[in-house]
C-alpha cells in the first residue's frame, strides 16, 4: 500500500515535473518567440528609423539640387537677359552702322549730283557761250556782207511768199520783187516764184494751142474753161 502510494506521488511528480518541464519549454518558447518579435520590431525600428534618415538625407539632397537647380536657373535667366542686351545693342549697332552708311550713301549722291548738276551747269554755259559765239560770228558775216547779199531771215521768205501766191496780185508782186528789191536773195526768191509762174503759163499756152489744133471744137470750150479753172487757182486770174 505505502509502495503503491510512494509510486503513485513518485508517478505524480514525475507527471507534475513532466508538466512543468513543459510549461517552462512553453514558456521558454514563448519567451523566444516574444523575443524574437521584439527583435523584429526592434529591426524594423531600426530599418524604419534608417529609411527614414534615409529620406531626410534624400530630402536635404533633393533640397540642394532644387536649390542649385534654381540657382542655375536664375544664372541661366542673367545669362540670357545679358545676351538679348548684346543683341539689342549690336542690333543698334548695326542699325547706326546701316544709318553711318546710308547717310554717307546720301551724301555721295548728292555729291555726285551736285557734281553732275555742276557739270550740266558747265556743258550748258559752255553750250551757250559757244552759241552766243556763234551768233557772234554771224552777226559778224552779216556786218561784213554787203547789202545786197546780206542773209535774210526764215520769216521773210514766208511772208514773200504769201504775198507772191495771192491771185493775180500775186504775180505782179512777184514781177515788182524779181526788179526793184537790192538784196539779191529776195529777187532770186521772187525770180524763181516767177520762173515757176512762167512755166505754168507756157505749159497752159501750150497745150491750149495744141488742145485747138487736135481736139475738136465741141469739145474746145470744156478745155478752154477747165484752163480757166487752173489759172484762177494758180492765181493769174481771178
Amino acid at each position: 500500500m505505502a509502495d503503491d502510494a510512494i509510486n503513485k506521488e513518485v508517478k505524480e511528480a514525475e507527471e507534475k515535473a513532466k508538466a512543468a518541464e513543459a510549461a517552462a519549454e512553453e514558456a521558454r518558447k514563448e519567451a523566444e518567440r516574444i523575443a524574437a518579435k521584439a527583435k523584429e520590431e526592434a529591426e524594423s525600428k531600426k530599418k524604419a528609423e534608417e529609411e527614414a534618415k534615409k529620406a531626410e538625407e534624400e530630402k536635404k539632397a533633393a533640397d540642394k539640387k532644387v536649390e542649385e537647380a534654381k540657382k542655375a536657373a536664375e544664372e541661366e535667366a542673367n545669362k540670357a537677359e545679358e545676351a538679348k542686351k548684346a543683341e539689342e545693342e549690336a542690333k543698334k549697332a548695326a542699325e547706326a552702322k546701316k544709318a553711318e552708311e546710308e547717310a554717307a550713301k546720301a551724301k555721295a549722291a548728292a555729291a555726285a549730283a551736285a557734281a553732275a548738276a555742276q557739270k550740266e551747269q558747265e556743258a550748258a554755259a559752255a553750250k551757250e557761250a559757244k552759241k552766243n559765239e556763234k551768233k557772234a560770228q554771224i552777226e559778224k558775216l552779216k556786218a561784213q556782207c554787203p547789202p545786197q547779199y546780206k542773209p535774210v531771215g526764215t520769216s521773210t521768205f514766208f511772208w514773200l511768199g504769201i504775198l507772191c501766191h495771192i491771185p493775180v496780185l500775186g504775180v505782179l508782186i512777184t514781177v515788182i520783187l524779181s526788179i526793184f528789191p537790192k538784196n539779191r536773195n529776195i529777187k532770186s526768191f521772187a525770180r524763181s516764184i516767177f520762173a515757176y509762174y512762167l512755166i505754168i503759163f507756157i505749159a497752159c499756152l501750150i497745150i491750149t494751142l495744141v488742145a485747138g489744133a487736135v481736139i475738136p471744137e465741141e469739145n474746145q470750150i470744156e478745155i478752154g474753161n477747165a484752163l480757166i479753172k487752173i489759172l484762177r487757182a494758180l492765181g493769174f486770174m481771178i
